[in-house]
């Protein structure tokens, strides 16, 4: 049987120099799939619910936080996370974000992943293959001025703009917390930054719903 979700991972950092700390982010993303049926925007079917993700981390690595998820601790150096359900034809983020001590050079084991989630309508168990994956150390010098990932950037500046909106929301209004209208205001600059940077228009349309919010 065909699986539901089809997940991708990207490292914020292709290489890092060998022997230094560095901080990375994991972007982890993944699409609902309908093996059956060609899915149309409106009607979009259930494709999995209950996902969970878990996680090992190699003892290089060290988990420092997440965007667009909570992280429960597991046995051992493990983490899982709870990601409710998607429809078919739907993407999903969430950004994890790492410390990674200095190896020598050469590519090394960073984590190992499994997936599991509820497959509907019969609503059996399934879990998806064992993937690892792995950081690349190297002496090139030209590792410590490669650029991030422009695509793992994107995702992770909506993810954090989706947590003020939360948070503004409990307040039920940007004006009775000028701490927090700032911070809107500075997440709306970066995805203007960005967008300068890469012609992205979602990015430019975001800021502008953003903009628009702060001045109601």
């Amino acid at each position: 049987m065909q699986a539901s979700i089809q997940p991708a991972f990207t490292w914020s950092r292709s290489r890092i120099f060998a022997g230094a700390s560095r901080n990375l982010i994991l972007l982890v993303e993944w699409k609902g799939l309908n093996p059956r049926e060609e899915v149309r925007k409106k009607s979009r079917k259930l494709a999995a619910r209950e996902i969970e993700l878990r996680i090992w981390l190699e003892s290089h690595l060290t988990f420092i936080g997440a965007h667009g998820c909570t992280a429960e601790a597991g046995e051992g150096r493990s983490l899982l996370f709870r990601l409710g359900k998607i429809h078919s034809g739907a993407r999903k983020y969430i950004c994890l974000e790492f410390k990674a001590d200095g190896m020598p050079a050469g590519i090394h084991e960073a984590l190992w992943l499994q997936w599991q989630y509820k497959q509907p309508p019969v609503e059996r168990i399934r879990e998806l293959p064992l993937q690892k994956l792995g950081l690349e150390y190297t002496h090139h010098t030209d590792a410590l001025a490669l650029d991030s990932s422009f695509h793992v950037e994107k995702h992770l500046e909506l993810l954090k703009i989706v947590k003020v909106l939360e948070e503004a929301a409990l307040l039920n209004s940007y004006s009775t917390d000028p701490v927090l209208s700032e911070r809107l205001r500075r997440q709306a600059d970066k995805l203007l930054l960005l967008a300068a940077r890469s012609g992205d228009m979602q990015l430019v349309k975001e800021a502008e719903v953003l903009y628009k919010q702060l001045e109601a």
